[in-house]
């Protein structure tokens, strides 16, 4: 079929209302198709994606076994309103709760929506109704969707740099929502000192002084997906233990790290013995293929509701066209043993990125799991080259950022790797990577980051 890109361009640039670049620097860059670990731009350019998007197309591009189960479902299926219930509703909840949480024995339902956001602001009012307090804390650099009230993240939470200023910024009038109160960010798990993690003292300070008995939770991340943070090892368990002592709960946010993204079927498995009493899921359900997100309640949260006459819902809660791609991926992901594969290919790409540590001084950090890796960029100096680092607000010209250039670079290779944060890589591959396209886009990095060593370490 063949395509006008240039009356398409004209229509997107006059139409859609974008974010992230200002129509004076907005670069066109249309994608004709995608298959794989591959997607292919109009120009006919083949990119590897390294980033799975956002983070989020955990299985590569149109997976057969997640599009099939969604073209059986559309033979059957279109919308189904929460009211009425259906078949992939019921298959995708018991996957959820007994197929990846069943040993666990702490996780009671599971209800599906249609974003991330969704499912954190679903956890943050369940968990309000349920201990009946009000205040959530939330951590410095924190990414939980698109709301003003739980996302910390300086350059991410719908700020606007406004026309002919690009070097000032503007929050949401009224930032941070009534009832979040921020606590600082995991300390990085390289950290060298000693006793208890600072965050933590920090944070039971902040504990005290608003009092358990106001709290209702904290959300936080297993490995913070917008900043790139891997926390300290202490971290989790430490943080848990306030909550559990203060007498509020947890909601573990695994809409970037849940479902195989750190190795494990949800990222707080890393730490044995600590459960959360919410989570909020999304995009490695059924990678990305359709909008999803869904909350998991702990059987006594679970109960609570499901007894109760709980006026809730969405017109796409358990809509059965997602539930099928999620029934579609997780029965795919079961079969096949995914989460070994995630952990070899994991392992062999940690190996490479080592190497790259060892040669370029420019690589102050390599940190992660599974195949959710960042690579922290420094100066001469060994300190951040942007010295705002996650706190940036990314305001003035963009383009000499480091992260920016390292994406550049790599674009010139076919290989679609950056980051967000000013100094940091974040690589994160679909789980379909094989190590041949790990090599290629190591040895692109590779080429990216002889650049950096010459821009910002021997200047």
């Amino acid at each position: 079929m063949s395509r006008d890109w240039d009356q398409l361009e004209k229509w997107d640039r006059a139409y859609y209302l974008h974010g992230l670049q200002a129509a004076s620097e907005y670069s066109y860059a249309p994608v004709d198709s995608m298959d794989g670990n591959w997607f292919t731009l109009a120009d006919g350019t083949r990119m590897l994606d390294f980033m799975s998007q956002l983070i989020s197309d955990s299985m590569g591009h149109r997976h057969p076994a997640i599009h099939a189960e969604l073209a059986r479902a559309m033979e059957r299926y279109g919308h189904v309103y929460f009211g009425l219930a259906n078949e992939y509703r019921a298959r995708a909840a018991k996957l959820i709760i007994e197929d990846l949480l069943g040993e666990t024995q702490w996780a009671g339902r599971a209800r599906v929506f249609a974003s991330g956001t969704d499912a954190v602001e679903s956890c943050i009012t369940m968990a309000r109704l349920y201990t009946g307090k009000s205040i959530i804390l939330t951590q410095a650099h924190s990414f939980h969707g698109m709301v003003m009230g739980s996302t910390m993240m300086r350059g991410y939470r719908a700020n606007i740099s406004p026309a002919g200023d690009f070097n000032q910024v503007q929050d949401i009038p009224g930032f941070p929502a009534q009832g979040y109160i921020p606590i600082p960010a995991p300390e990085f798990e390289d950290w060298q000192g000693e006793g208890r993690l600072p965050s933590l003292e920090a944070t039971e300070q902040i504990v005290r002084a608003i009092g358990g008995e106001n709290i209702a939770a904290v959300i936080t991340e297993p490995m913070l997906g917008g900043g790139g943070t891997f926390p300290h090892s202490d971290y989790t368990a430490g943080l848990r233990d306030i909550s559990k002592r203060h007498g509020f709960l947890w909601i573990d946010d695994e809409v970037i790290c849940g479902v195989g993204r750190l190795g494990e079927w949800f990222g707080y498995m890393h730490w044995p013995g600590v459960e959360p009493d919410l989570i909020a899921a999304g995009k490695g359900l059924n990678g990305s293929a359709l909008p999803v997100g869904a909350v998991i309640a702990s059987k006594e949260i679970s109960e609570h509701f499901e007894a109760a006459r709980w006026w809730s819902g969405s017109t796409w809660d358990g809509h059965p066209l997602v539930c099928a791609t999620i029934v579609g991926n997780l029965e795919y992901m079961l079969a096949n043993n995914m989460l070994q594969q995630v952990r070899q290919r994991g392992a062999y790409l940690k190996e490479r990125l080592d190497g790259l540590d060892a040669k370029h001084p420019s690589v102050g950090r390599v940190s992660g799991r599974g195949l959710f890796y960042t690579v922290d960029l420094v100066n001469g100096a060994g300190e951040p080259i942007v010295p705002e680092d996650r706190y940036s607000a990314f305001t003035g010209d963009l383009s000499d950022m480091p992260h920016n250039i390292v994406a550049g670079e790599n674009a010139k290779r076919g290989v679609f790797l950056g980051g967000f944060t000013p100094n940091t890589i974040k690589l994160g591959p679909p789980f379909t990577i094989t190590q041949d396209e790990i090599d290629l886009a190591v040895d692109s990095l590779d080429q990216a980051l002889d650049v950096i060593d010459e821009k910002f370490v021997k200047n």
